[in-house]
């Protein structure tokens, strides 16, 4: 990295008590960069306000948004950070969980592979890590697809760095949207905005984050039987579909041929839609997992909202 990038690290937090203070401090020791830190804080019942507002006392570098709204799940209070931290201001945007270690270079790597790529976001394998000892890699860098964005995330939000220019686009469509009720995952948005609208997107295959496993996760490791599960009650409910269609409303693409060709007057075609699999998801199993769900679906018609 030729210069000393300025980067604004958002911090979604709630109920962070446990581990949020060794999170910033992995935050705040980055290498090679200038950054600061604004942390929006979900309405808690713990004592997360005042360990942000001491650290945000001794370190000037942490700036705390206006506390007390209840936003209810880490995607709007992404949103809101997106929306009022002053990120004009800066060379690169950060995401950050609450609970997790990030190592000291994790940032100045991932800035210089979208220097050295021509990229405009950035994302990444991360390695989870549960109490027992227990690590695993969370694998993430599959080769992107034609509409795996439709779809999919690229990775955890606490992994993606994006330009400014990329950013400050997402905040002005965050802006204009007549609802991000039904957006409930952010870092989906953010993945699926940048490939629309065709800026370059990494997906690194190096893990720079401690990615933590517990009880209070939201979203926790994509692995497992229990993450198995999870997908086929996603598919069941319509849930999956659904944050599909949420996607393609905030982008605009209800009339682009690829959607239109499984998307007409309100109902989906899930047998045209399961002939593109292997253009909606990355990894193959999930390609052989979404064919699956197709057919499913095309027996039990989830509603869509």
């Amino acid at each position: 990295m030729s210069f000393l990038a300025k980067v604004a690290v958002l911090l979604a937090a709630y109920n962070g008590e446990k581990w949020i203070e060794e999170q910033i401090k992995t935050i705040l020791i980055q290498d090679g960069i200038c950054l600061d830190l604004y942390i929006s804080l979900d309405l808690s019942a713990d004592n997360t306000l005042n360990i942000i507002t001491k650290l945000a006392e001794q370190y000037n570098n942490i700036k705390i948004l206006p506390y007390g709204q209840k936003f209810g799940s880490a995607a709007p209070n992404f949103y809101y950070l997106l929306l009022n931290a002053p990120i004009e201001n800066y060379d690169y945007i950060a995401l950050s969980d609450q609970d997790d270690i990030w190592l000291k270079n994790k940032l100045e790597k991932a800035i210089n592979l979208l220097e050295s790529e021509n990229g405009f976001g950035y994302s990444s394998n991360v390695t989870a890590f549960w109490e027992d000892g227990r690590k695993k890699i969370i694998k993430k860098a599959y080769p992107q697809c034609k509409h795996d964005y439709l779809f999919e995330s690229p990775g955890p939000g606490c992994s993606f760095v994006i330009k400014k220019e990329l950013a400050l686009l997402i905040k002005a469509n965050l802006k204009l949207a007549p609802s991000l009720h039904n957006l409930n995952w952010h870092d989906w948005i953010i993945y699926a905005f940048a490939r629309k609208n065709n800026f370059k997107w990494i997906i690194d295959h190096n893990s720079y984050i401690m990615y933590r496993q517990h009880i209070e996760n939201q979203l926790g490791a994509n692995a497992g039987y229990i993450a198995f599960i999870k997908r086929i009650r996603d598919i069941i409910s319509g849930y999956g579909i659904n944050q599909t269609m949420a996607v393609i409303k905030f982008l605009g693409m209800e009339n682009d041929l690829f959607v239109g060709s499984w998307y007409f007057n309100g109902q989906i075609r899930y047998l045209t839609l399961s002939l593109h699999a292997n253009e909606c998801r990355r990894n193959r199993r999930d390609k052989v997992l979404f064919f699956v769900s197709c057919i499913i679906m095309s027996i039990i018609k989830p509603k869509i909202i």
